[in-house]
């Protein structure tokens, strides 16, 4: 039989309130990474469903996959805007996935797609506003994600939302 003196058993007190103070912070932590998540996806919402983004990226999905920049100059000057604008916004989200401040697949979820239609067509463009102002990291961010998005569906392939969770229910 084990005998405990009042200091054990302060002690055991203790340890077990530590213990506990322990748990507690670590569920306060998941729970605040949890909401942070979730605040980064509703954040890559509200960017993608402006009336500028749309608009946008309607102009940029009537340029050919792989665009030259003779087909970019061809649709005017709005279709330069068009791409900064839109590669702009593009570029934030690309850095909050590097930062982990939201996950790449919510964004490949969310506008992966998108992402990759953008890329493809603005690459030349990119490329030539690199070279034409003298800054090579101009639209970084948004090559780096569109690299990202690539890489996964690649080696796993990527199904559409409506077949990949046909068999989803409340």
């Amino acid at each position: 039989m084990i005998h405990l003196d009042l200091s054990s058993i302060l002690n055991l007190i203790s340890t077990v309130a530590i213990v506990g103070a322990l748990i507690f912070t670590a569920l306060q932590v998941r729970q605040a990474n949890l909401k942070r998540s979730d605040q980064a996806a509703v954040t890559v919402i509200q960017t993608a469903q402006s009336e500028r983004w749309t608009h946008a990226l309607d102009l940029i999905s009537k340029l050919p996959e792989n665009a030259q920049l003779s087909d970019i100059e061809g649709m005017g000057p709005e279709m330069a805007s068009g791409l900064f604008d839109f590669g702009v916004r593009m570029e934030t989200i690309g850095y909050m996935v590097c930062r982990r401040i939201v996950r790449l697949e919510t964004v490949d979820d969310l506008i992966g797609g998108v992402t990759l239609v953008f890329w493809s067509r603005a690459k030349a463009w990119a490329d030539q506003m690199r070279v034409q102002t003298g800054n090579p990291k101009f639209l970084e961010w948004c090559e780096w994600l569109a690299s990202q998005i690539t890489l996964p569906r690649a080696r796993l392939g990527h199904e559409p939302a409506h077949i990949r969770h046909a068999h989803w229910r409340e």
